[in-house]
């Protein structure tokens, strides 16, 4: 009796099986290289997740993007705000960014007239180092501590410090105590700036973000372009003091505004635990560090020689204490304020070094810009104020429109890469500007900065939270970390810049000295005290003012070659785009 056909099928073993029993040599081949490619198609990037549409094989999806947990016990969704709340929210934290912004400005059209109440030129400089150094050395601890304590009151504890800051700079009766305060608002500011940009990653999602940080462009864009408006304008009508009363006035309808429209959910802990979190010596390294390696920059310009002991100890100090910062934190620290594994990303470490140099290239531009103005063109500073309206803007517009391109295209390199090869020969073109205005350069040469600092605000920070790690707190401190590459870098070459244009001005001053008929002043003094010009001859003024445009140009070159090496940095981003909406866990 013959057997079935499913008995015989079923007697024959596995390794007699014919899997392709009609398929030739060359056509297993061909198969073999069909099944590869479906393989690397499956592999899909975050980026562009799998479209349900299109048969790939398989029916298991990639994982979706996910940013790190806060750290301090609560969940990444807990801090998603949707519809009103989100929106008020982010009014509230604009109004406050804008406070910060718009005070790194206003005093810059009053220095005059601050050093001529308290009678203390030498200290001028001060006023604006103070503020600025500061701002920039405690942007990392904020971003740790706001971890430890939650968002929301480490917030208000940063607004309160800066409120205070303002009222002692405004009744001040001396340089010293002015200084004091600016010292106090510089300490508020860095931290209402730093948890500010922490927030703004945490209340939406990774898709949502450009469009969010344009308008963080765009907040400080506008309030470069009003500081020195309002500060002329109470320099010239009322008194410089109301550049300080109108954040006591601000602060006190914004508060009330932040805390009602902000309700996260606390991080868990006892406070005493809290504290003990905390890394004191590592915090102190970072801090001290920094502070004297500013001072020595700030010594040298201002009275001290740069071979005077003072100078060389903060240099050397400042260092090894950098040095023991690194050691410490990176080896040793058990809760460090900047982690190792957010520093050994190379696209995270291109991200900082893109925002500190191409925005210290442009902040200390304008600031020369707004020196070249009043010193050399003799604007007054109301006039000064409108005339650093066009970088203002124009950086407002392109940042909002990049804004809005990244969320279109989902692109952040190649927008990082326009505005970092237009800013070099931007800055450079400035230094086309001679002691006669040209009203047709300043305007255009000032749009063209604009245009490069506005495609600039938002694609490093994305795309460094795109590839900041995942253990929880990550999120929180690259954000903490690219704000304090930002501001440390401003407030450095801020100084350096000053310190360019003082010594450059200081020699030419000295070799055209056997040309001026009248010298009556001191080198110093005319160096500090520039509206002494007025009471030169022409032929004396016109020396001296050449040489201020000289040194001013070499600050302009300094800029350039910082924007070139933001330019370098820009390179080295990441390549990723932004998620889409569907392939970003909420």
């Amino acid at each position: 009796m013959k057997d079935h056909p499913l008995q015989k099928e079923a007697s024959t073993t596995t390794d007699e099986i014919d899997v392709f029993p009609s398929l030739d040599e060359k056509q297993l081949d061909k198969l073999g290289d069909q099944l590869e490619s479906q393989t690397q198609e499956r592999q899909e990037d975050l980026s562009d997740p799998v479209d349900p549409s299109k048969d790939h094989g398989s029916t298991t999806l990639p994982a979706k993007f996910r940013e790190s947990d806060a750290g301090d016990g609560t969940r990444r969704e807990d801090h998603i705000l949707t519809g009103t709340r989100f929106y008020l929210c982010t009014v509230s934290l604009m109004l406050c960014l804008f406070l910060v912004a718009l005070d790194q400005l206003i005093t810059s059209a009053v220095l005059t007239e601050i050093s001529n109440q308290f009678n203390q030129f030498n200290m001028m400089t001060w006023i604006t180092a103070g503020f600025l150094m500061a701002m920039g050395c405690c942007c990392q601890v904020w971003g740790k501590l706001s971890i430890n304590f939650g968002r929301k009151w480490t917030l208000v504890s940063a607004i309160v410090i800066f409120e205070i800051g303002s009222l002692i700079a405004g009744v001040s009766r001396s340089m010293d105590m002015f200084i004091g305060g600016r010292v106090l608002q510089g300490i508020g500011g860095s931290g209402i700036q730093s948890i500010i940009m922490v927030i703004f990653t945490e209340i939406t999602t990774i898709d949502k973000k450009p469009l969010l940080f344009s308008c963080v462009g765009l907040v400080f864009a506008v309030a470069s372009a009003l500081g020195p408006v309002i500060g002329g304008i109470f320099g010239t009508y009322a008194t410089w003091r109301w550049c300080f009363y109108l954040n006591l006035c601000c602060g006190a309808i914004i508060l009330p505004f932040f805390l009602f429209t902000y309700r996260p959910k606390p991080p868990v802990g006892t406070f005493l635990e809290k504290i003990r979190s905390i890394d004191f010596l590592d915090c102190v390294l970072m801090i001290a560090s920094w502070v004297l390696l500013l001072l020595g920059i700030s010594f040298g310009q201002t009275g001290s020689s740069w071979k005077s002991a003072s100078v060389i100890c903060c240099f050397i100090i400042g260092g090894l204490l950098l040095i023991a910062f690194c050691i410490y934190n990176f080896k040793y620290s058990p809760s460090p304020v900047l982690p190792l594994d957010i520093v050994q990303v190379p696209s995270i470490v291109a991200a900082a070094g893109t925002v500190t140099f191409t925005f210290s290239s442009f902040i200390v531009a304008m600031q020369f810009l707004s020196i070249y103005f009043q010193n050399i063109l003799g604007h007054d500073p109301l006039h000064t104020g409108i005339s650093v309206l066009p970088s203002a803007i124009s950086t407002s517009v392109v940042s909002v429109t990049s804004g809005i391109l990244v969320q279109k295209t989902r692109y952040l390199k190649v927008y990082s890469l326009i505005g970092c090869i237009l800013q070099p020969a931007a800055v450079g073109l400035f230094i086309l500007m001679g002691t006669r205005e040209d009203l047709g350069k300043s305007i255009g040469f000032q749009i063209m900065l604009g245009i490069s600092m506005g495609f600039n605000f938002q694609p490093p920070m994305i795309s460094a939270l795109i590839d900041a790690p995942k253990t929880p707190g990550s999120t929180i401190l690259t954000t903490a970390f690219l704000n304090f590459a930002r501001s440390i870098g401003s407030a450095l070459f801020s100084e350096i810049g000053g310190a360019i244009y003082t010594e450059t001005l200081k020699s030419g001053l000295r070799k055209i000295g056997g040309q001026i008929e009248e010298v009556q002043y001191p080198i110093d003094e005319v160096v500090l005290r520039t509206s002494i010009l007025q009471k030169l001859n022409d032929h004396d003024r016109a020396l001296i003012m050449g040489q201020m445009v000289d040194s001013i140009h070499y600050v302009f070159y300094m800029c350039v070659g910082l924007s070139i090496v933001g330019l370098g940095c820009s390179t080295m981003l990441s390549s990723k785009r932004v998620p889409k909406r569907e392939n970003v866990e909420a």
